[in-house]
Order: C-alpha cells, then structure tokens, then sequence
C-alpha cells in the first residue's frame, strides 16, 4: 500500500496575488470600505495565529480586526466571507486534473490509451495507492478551495495544521499523515524544498519536488533537482514516477 500526499497552496492550487484586492472584495460585501492600512493590520494577525496553528486563524484575526476599527459585521461573517472570496480567486495548477485522473485510474498521465493508435498501453501505477492532502492552514480553508476545484473526493484523506496543532516543516503533521492513512509506503509532493521536501524526506516519506525550474539544466539547475529524492516541472509526471 502506497500513500501519496500533495501540497495545497502552491502545489494543487496557486494562490491570489492580490492580497489587498481580495481583502477589499471580501469587506465591501459587508458594506465597509477598507483599506490597505486595515488590510496590513488583518495580514499580520492571521500570519501571527497561522503560525500558531489556530484552528480558525481567519475567525481570530478578523475578531482583532472588528475591535481594533470599530466594524459592525461579525467576526464569523467577515471570515467566512473572506475564506469563500479566497477559494474563488485561487486557481487549480496545471496536470492537476490528469495527475488524480491518472493516479485513480493506476496509469500514466501522458501515456496513450491502450485502443489509440500511437502507441501500447500506459505504464500501471500501483493499485493500491490511497491519495492525500498535507498542507498547513486553516481546515475550513482548505478544504473549502479542494471542494471549490471539485477535488475533494479525490483525496481519502485531507490533513491539516490547524486541526494537527502542528504545521510543516515538524514532524508532527508528517506523523498525523500517516496516521491519517496507514501504508507501507509514504510520498509527499511538494513545490518548497526547505519547508515540504525535505522534512518529509526525513521523515521517511520519498520527496518530490514540483517547479519549473526542476527541468533547467546546467548552472540554472535548482538545488531542489539534487536534494529532493525526485523533481518534475509539473505534477503530469508524478504517476510516471509511481509507475
């Protein structure tokens, strides 16, 4: 039995990059009209409780921000406003359609079908392969944005910082992975080497490291190439490493 865990953020799904744009989107479906100013005072307290591992970092950090500026609307209301603008404005990276499809069906994700005439039948994947995520934030979050790319019932397993109490790189969440699945074999696909990989290399998960920079060669070369057990431009080449 093989367990494949994925990165959310970064890795299934690429994140806004207009924070501000999104925190204003988010306010003035409340009626209030915000601004930068209140926009870096709510990032630096989610960014403080995220890294407590808060089990509703969204939730605290707008409660500071309705005290700290007098707003009306509730805590719970701003969050869970904030929290569907955000998965709506992420995007699902690509291959990550094929790579599940692929994964579900024991196949390659590139391979032809085994009736089309431009080639043999596709390299199997293990049968036995259960599907995970791994991700630090907020549960609510997360598995907000699996469910908005209509993935969610991909994963037989979604593990999260906030509900562990404990986020990556510690050995914690890794350990909460495999408790989460029991396997004999434990993968961890990821797009940061120093925070994702390599902890779960040393936590006896095989690493693999997805970026675009994984197929330069020569001195353009990423350093995540050599330190991570596998790296691969895009995650349509992860079922080929499993075959």
């Amino acid at each position: 039995m093989r367990a494949v865990f994925f990165d959310l953020d970064g890795t299934l799904v690429e994140l806004p990059e207009d924070f501000l744009g999104l925190f204003e989107t988010a306010l003035a479906d409340h009626g209030i009209d915000a601004d930068g100013e209140q926009c870096e005072f709510y990032t630096e307290s989610f960014f403080e409780y995220l890294g407590e591992c808060r089990d509703d970092p969204y939730r605290a950090a707008m409660a500071d921000l309705r005290a700290e500026y007098g707003l009306d609307p509730s805590a719970d209301a701003l969050a869970e406003t904030y929290v569907e603008r955000e998965a709506e404005a992420t995007t699902l990276e690509s291959g990550v359609r094929e790579a599940l499809d692929a994964l579900a069906a024991g196949e390659s994700a590139d391979s032809p079908a085994p009736d089309s005439p431009s080639g043999s039948e596709a390299a199997p994947v293990a049968a036995d392969t259960a599907l995970g995520v791994l991700t630090n934030g907020a549960a609510r979050a997360q598995r907000r944005k699996l469910v908005h790319h209509d993935i969610a019932a991909d994963f037989d397993a979604v593990v999260v910082s906030g509900d562990v109490g404990a986020g990556k790189p510690d050995s914690e969440i890794f350990a909460a992975a495999r408790e989460a699945i029991p396997a004999d074999e434990y993968v961890f696909v990821a797009d940061d080497l120093e925070r994702d990989v390599l902890p779960a290399q040393e936590a006896g998960f095989t690493g693999v490291y997805v970026g675009e920079d994984a197929g330069e060669g020569g001195e353009n070369q990423s350093v995540a190439t050599h330190r991570a057990d596998f790296a691969v431009t895009s995650l349509r080449e992860v079922p080929d490493l499993l075959g």
